[in-house]
Formats: structure tokens, sequence, C-alpha cells
């Protein structure tokens, strides 16, 4: 596969795309991988949309590289109470079409969610807000009970009041860029009048799914940058390219192995630390990430404020895990992993094969189309499975992904873990204000879900940018966010 790659690249002759009308000059060209299902941030929630949400909106709060919060649209904000959080609005800050972006505009784009006139599963992430009001410049939201997670809901981007369900079609941008014009396979974006501090003459937005295409494209300056969007091997085969610069830094994604607790044999601790002793996490960031990755031991980054770093980690010790099914009561055993049809999968698939089997497990493996392979998943039928948590910016989290009341469809529980200690951890730091009592929680959740094993945790993967000689103003967000293309220049 890495000599085909390497064929690939380099006995292509692309033609690159020409621009017959000059709209490209002075332009950032972007490439990025799939279509976004929506350009209303009310609606758009898969990772495409919201980079293109990064571009077109502002929220009251705008998220910084480390993952803490800061002013945006909103001058300040404090809590009065427990239950009522109150954000002051800039002044002169405007939408595209030259409007002041006010008070009423932040109410209305929540209360259309809440209020059910924008048909959008975001509605769910907002269940703890009881009402949105707007007084002169000020925005208060009363909540239906202490939440001290609220702020990062204040993220989302901003809409003008009256915006309908047919917004993200002609949408009116709050944020550094507007969209004027969209073509088959391309957005065009200029930057907004009414705003400053855009360095560029707009963007161009690619939509390119196979991954070759964008290497060569890159490679022929038919676009400048490409962020989070190659395999490790192209990344390597790029990286001989003189024309172009990689950057890389701490990713804030974490791939993991999923284990169904409703399993009669996984319920067993031994089992699941004889699975976490039987997998070289070295070799496989080695020879499959390239490096490009970093070991994981927590569903959190480390350079969110709450990850706990000294917590139970795992090893590679084949005897081990042998010892501990034998202490099971297993002399032979099989176990099946699900994932879903990508090369990464697959691959990694085999790799844990040859691994466990060396330990004496054998893994039934079935890679299969991701719909098929995510419904089953869902439904809980599943031993094993691989998946990767995407953006992780909040130990919010834990409640979607280990509370006994997020078992699907009512969250991300897959594995069907339950734990009463966790249940009330969970609901105890929700309702805790001081930073520090909220840090002391949840780092005792993640030394019980590490104990646990309630996940075996991979890696964090790199975040990589890969671009143009000569292009300026390039930074790399742990989750791949697009909002410093505003200082790019060449």
């Amino acid at each position: 596969m890495k000599k085909y790659i390497a064929l690939v690249l380099l006995s292509f002759v692309f033609i690159s795309c020409s621009d017959p009308h000059g709209e490209q000059n002075g332009y950032i060209k972007i490439a990025l991988e799939n279509f976004p299902t929506s350009l209303d941030p009310r609606v758009g929630t898969d990772q495409v949309s919201q980079r293109m949400h990064q571009l077109l909106y502002r929220g009251l709060l705008k998220r910084e590289r480390n993952g803490s919060l800061s002013p945006d649209i909103a001058e300040k904000f404090w809590r009065e109470g427990k239950d009522r959080f109150v954000f002051e609005l800039r002044k002169g800050i405007k939408f595209s079409n030259g409007k002041e972006i006010t008070a009423k505009d932040v109410a209305y784009t929540y209360n259309s969610i809440l209020q059910g006139k924008i048909r959008t599963i975001r509605k769910g992430a907002l269940w703890m807000i009881k009402e949105v009001s707007a007084s002169e410049n000020m925005v208060i939201f009363k909540l239906k009970k202490p939440y001290s997670s609220f702020p990062i809901n204040a993220t989302l981007g901003i809409v003008p009041e009256g915006a309908d369900e047919d917004f993200g079609k002609h949408p009116v941008s709050s944020g550094a860029y507007f969209l004027y014009k969209r073509e088959k396979e391309a957005f065009f974006l200029k930057p907004n009048p009414f705003q400053y501090g855009v360095k560029n003459n707009g963007i161009i937005v690619k939509i390119i799914p196979d991954e070759v295409t964008r290497a060569l494209e890159l490679k022929n300056s038919g676009i400048d940058i490409v962020v989070n969007g190659f395999t490790p091997d192209i990344i390597e085969e790029l990286k001989k390219d003189k024309e172009l610069e990689i950057k890389r830094g701490q990713g804030g994604n974490f791939a993991y192995i999923g284990i169904n607790f409703a399993d009669p044999v996984l319920r067993n601790r031994k089992i699941r630390l004889a699975l976490g002793y039987s997998i070289n996490r070295d070799e496989i960031i080695k020879y499959l990430m390239r490096g490009y990755a970093k070991p994981a031991n927590s569903v959190l980054p480390p350079y969110l404020w709450a990850y706990e770093p000294d917590v139970f980690t795992l090893h590679y010790s084949p005897e081990s895990a042998r010892k501990l099914i034998k202490e099971a009561g297993y002399s032979n055993l099989t176990l099946h992993f699900s994932c879903a049809a990508t090369r990464l999968s697959r691959e990694l698939s085999q790799i844990l094969k040859a691994q466990m089997e060396k330990a004496g497990i054998n893994l039934k493996t079935d890679c299969s189309e991701f719909s098929s392979f995510y419904m089953n998943i869902v439904k809980g039928n599943f031993q094993l499975y691989f998946l990767m948590w995407v953006g992780i910016s909040d130990p919010d989290i834990f409640r979607y992904i280990f509370h006994s009341e997020s078992i699907p469809p009512n969250g991300a529980n897959r594995g069907r873990y339950i734990n009463p200690e966790i249940d009330r951890l969970i609901e105890k730091a929700e309702v805790t204000y001081e930073l520090r009592e909220r840090k002391r929680i949840y780092s005792l959740i993640q030394k019980i879900i590490a104990e646990e094993l309630v996940y075996i945790p991979l890696w964090y993967p790199d975040s990589v940018a890969v671009f143009r000689k000569g292009l300026k103003g390039v930074k790399v967000y742990p989750n791949g966010d697009l909002t410093f293309i505003k200082d790019v220049t060449y």
C-alpha cells in the first residue's frame, strides 16, 4: 500500500485548476474531505460543517488553542446565583449585511432551537437551558438546574433574528467571512466588510473526498493547505516535496477500543485487563500511525484543564495476558472485533489480530460499511469495536459516554457501562462551580474509568497541517480548527 501511494503521487501528471476570472488572486485555497451538511450553525453538527461555521460565524465565547474559553461577541459574562448566566455584548459587531448584532439576535439563535422552530439535534445538547431572554445589550440564560459546564454551549454561532429553516442556503455571516458564491464543488468566501482583522482577500474551500487527489492538488498548487486531511502514509510522502511544509501539534481526538459490558465474557475485569496487556500500542503508533500520535490514557486530551495524568496505565505484556485469561477460567478465548471499512481500521484490525494471538486470544475481525457498523454498535451488537472521539473540549462528555442514563438512544454509553459511583460523581461535578473541586471530581472519574477498563485507550492522533511553502500565519489547533485562516497570507 505504501509503495502504491508513492507511485501514484510521483507518476501523476496533474493539470492544475485554471482561474479564467482571476478570482483566486490573493485567496487562500483550502480542501475539506466532504460537503458540510448545513451552513446553518444551529443545524450542521458534523466536523466539516463545524469547520465552515468557524469561518462564517462568531459565538458569545470562542475556544482557544488550549481548550479554554474567552469572550468573542460577548465582552464579558458572569453567573448570578447557581442557575443564571448573563452575557454583555460588545458594541459595533455587525453581520455581513451591515446590521449590528444585538442581544435579540443571540436570544433568537438559541430560542429557535429550544422552541423547535428549527429541526436540529442540537436541541439535545442544550437540554440544561430553561429560557433565554434579551435585555438591552445583555443576554440572560436561565438554567433548569445548576450546570457548571454551561459556558461551552456559548460558542454556538449567532444568526440574525428571524433566520428560518432555509438560512443555511443563503447564510448571513456573523464571523470573519461571508459566502458570496457557491459552485458545484467549492465555496467562495470573502471577508466580512463590516468586521476587521482578515489579512487575505478571501478563501476558496474545495471539497475533495479522495485523499490522493487532495495530495495531488496540494503538490500542484490547486490548493494551499490541508488540515488533518491526510493519513500518516500520505504525510510521509508529502514530506519529500520541497515545496511543501508540515506543521504538527498536540491533537484533541481520542482513539480507543470500546467494550461491551453486557457481554458475560467481557464483564470479567481479568479479561479486559488481558486485552489491554495484549496490545502493543507503541508498535501501532510507530508503524501504523508513523509516529503521528501519542499514547492515550484518558478520554480527555492532556491539554485540557481537567485531564488527570495519574491513572492506571496499560503496558504490553502478552505473558501477563495469558496468565489472566487462565485465571479467568479460559483455555481458548475467541473475541469479535468490529470496525468501519476504512483503510486505517482494516490495518489496525490485522495488527490487533496478530498481537492478540501472541497472548492466546483468537480475534475475529469484521470491518463493514460505516452506517451498518455504527448501527450495530448503537444497538449493542458487538463485543469489541474501534472508534475515535473527535473534538473533545470539556469534561461534560463524561455524562454523555459513561452515565448509566446515557445508554443509546439517550446518549453514547455504547458499552452499557453501569456504575452508581460514576453516576454520582458526574452529577456532583455538574453542580459544582468551584474549579479546584470540579477538577478533583473529574480526576476521580478518570481514575475509576481507567481502573475499570471501560475503554482500552489507544492514542491521541497529532493535529497536522500540510501547506505550500511561503504560506504565513499557519497555526495548528488540537481539533483542526480553521479560525487561524483569517491571519494566513503569502
